[in-house]
C-alpha cells in the first residue's frame, strides 16, 4: 500500500537471523508508518523503552535476551502493548510459557506469511479502535474545558432580582437603585438598543402610533 495509506502504528521487530529479519521487515513497513528493527531481547527492550511503539513482534529464542524475558519486561512498563511472537518451537511448554509472559499472537516458523499478515492485522485493528477511542476521550475532555472555561467567562444573573413597580429601576448588590441596562450590562455581555414597544408608543404619542397603523393597514389590507 502506498506510504500515505499506511495506519498510524509504530512496531517494533525484534529477530536474531538477518534473512528472516529483512524478509518480514519488509512486510512490516507496509502496514505501518514506523518500524524500529533489534537484533536481540536487550536491544529491543531498549528501543521499547525509548520509543514505545504500538506492537511488538519478536523471535522467542534469541542471544543475550530471549523474546519470553523481553516480553514480560515489556508487560511491566506497559499492560496494553500488543505481542506477537514467531518461533519454530512448538511444545506445549512453550505456549504456556508465551501465555504466561503476555503473547497475544504465536505463529510457527518457518513462517507462513499469511498467517503472520493475519495476526500483525488483527492487532493493528485492535489497536487503532483503542487510539480512536482514546482520541475521542481526550477531544471529549479538551472540548468539556473549553465550554468549562467559557462559562466561567460569562457573568450569569442569578436569584431574585427587586425591581420598581413604576419606573422598573433594579436595586443593585450594594443596595442603590439604578436602571435595568446598567445593572445587567455590569452583570453580563449585552448590549442594548433602545425602541418603544406597541404599548408605549399608543401611550405617549398617540399620533405617531395612529399614523404607524394607518400606514401598516394600508400595506397590509389583509389583515383589517
Amino acid at each position: 500500500m502506498p506510504a500515505d495509506d499506511r495506519p498510524d502504528l509504530a512496531i517494533l521487530y525484534v529477530e536474531d537471523d538477518p534473512v528472516t529479519r529483512e524478509e518480514l521487515a519488509q512486510i512490516l513497513r507496509r502496514r505501518a508508518r514506523e518500524v524500529l528493527v533489534a537484533e536481540n531481547g536487550r536491544e529491543g527492550l531498549g528501543l521499547f523503552r525509548q520509543f514505545s511503539p504500538d506492537l511488538v513482534v519478536t523471535d522467542i529464542r534469541m542471544p543475550e535476551m530471549d523474546g519470553l524475558q523481553m516480553a514480560q519486561a515489556m508487560r511491566e512498563k506497559s499492560q496494553g502493548i500488543k505481542i506477537i511472537a514467531t518461533t519454530a518451537y512448538s511444545e506445549t511448554s512453550y505456549l504456556l510459557q508465551a501465555i504466561e509472559a503476555g503473547i497475544d499472537h504465536y505463529v510457527l516458523k518457518p513462517v507462513d506469511i499469511e498467517k503472520f499478515i493475519a495476526a500483525v492485522e488483527k492487532c493493528s485493528r485492535d489497536i487503532l479502535a483503542r487510539k480512536a477511542v482514546t482520541r475521542h476521550h481526550r477531544e471529549r475532555e479538551e472540548l468539556l474545558a473549553k465550554l468549562q472555561a467559557a462559562l466561567e467567562e460569562i457573568k450569569v444573573l442569578q436569584g431574585i432580582l427587586p425591581i420598581c413597580s413604576f419606573c422598573k429601576n433594579i436595586r443593585n448588590d450594594e443596595g442603590y437603585w439604578e436602571q435595568v441596562e446598567a445593572y445587567i450590562g455590569r452583570h453580563t455581555k449585552a448590549e442594548f438598543s433602545h425602541s418603544v414597544c406597541p404599548a408605549c408608543l399608543r401611550k405617549h404619542y398617540p399620533e405617531h402610533y395612529e399614523k404607524i397603523m394607518a400606514q401598516r393597514r394600508q400595506e397590509n389590507p389583509q389583515q383589517e
